[in-house]
């Protein structure tokens, strides 16, 4: 596999020249990652940005009864890890791979380097981390005001709002999510979440084939009639 080719489609570097993404390529490691490796642990932080190229990430907390919760899946063209200059994540965050993934990895000291002759990636990185926050705002208001129901649905439209595609009404979810997932991501417990899954399958909210598809316009005026 391509590292360069890989590096040109992630978001982060889509606007740099190759004379640049070729930089990138000589100062990164690109490793794949197995399903359900902890790439990333409080017990275990590393000084370093992942760029997922391929697969999928997910972002939790555990609480001190074991308990997780999601606070973001990624998918590929995603940024995160920390520096001491720049932190996508924080050190109570675990990174664990969902499916078999790609990523480049560049080290602390590469990356600071780099964007003290780069500042139009700094930029871009803060754009991505505030908009990450915004984001981790808003769906833990919904969690903590809301019904599952309603949780449910919110989440499942801005999945499919962030990765999917739009045909007719339904946009589609591009990422593999059990019932266990989604249970993290709201908060809910896995038979709770699978009832409400099934509530709102037979209400007409998604359908499911090989992907989850969401009835996006259906979806708005519930969540915004709630």
């Amino acid at each position: 596999m391509d590292k360069l080719s890989l590096l040109s489609q992630i978001s982060l570097f889509d606007e740099l020249p190759l004379e640049e993404l070729k930089v990138i390529d000589n100062m990164s490691e690109m490793k794949p990652i197995k399903k359900g490796t902890m790439i990333l642990s409080p017990d275990r932080p590393i000084e370093a940005l992942f760029l997922l190229k391929q697969g999928q990430v997910r972002l939790f907390r555990s609480n001190q009864h074991g308990k997780q919760f999601t606070v973001d899946v990624l998918v590929d063209g995603n940024i995160f890890g920390e520096t001491s200059s720049l932190t996508l994540t924080d050190d109570q965050i675990y990174a664990e791979a969902m499916t078999d993934s790609y990523v480049c990895i560049i080290s602390k000291n590469q990356f600071e380097d780099f964007i003290e002759k780069n500042p139009k990636i700094a930029l871009k990185l803060i754009k991505i981390l505030s908009s990450r926050l915004k984001e981790l705002y808003s769906l833990s208001e919904k969690i903590a005001l809301s019904d599952v129901k309603y949780r449910l649905l919110y989440l499942l439209l801005h999945l499919s709002e962030k990765t999917g595609k739009r045909k007719n009404e339904w946009q589609s979810i591009n990422m593999k999510l059990t019932h266990q997932d989604l249970a993290n991501m709201i908060g809910s417990t896995r038979e709770t979440t699978s009832a409400a899954i099934s509530q709102i399958k037979k209400e007409g909210f998604i359908k499911k084939k090989l992907l989850i598809h969401v009835n996006a316009d259906k979806v708005k005026v519930f969540l915004e009639r709630y």
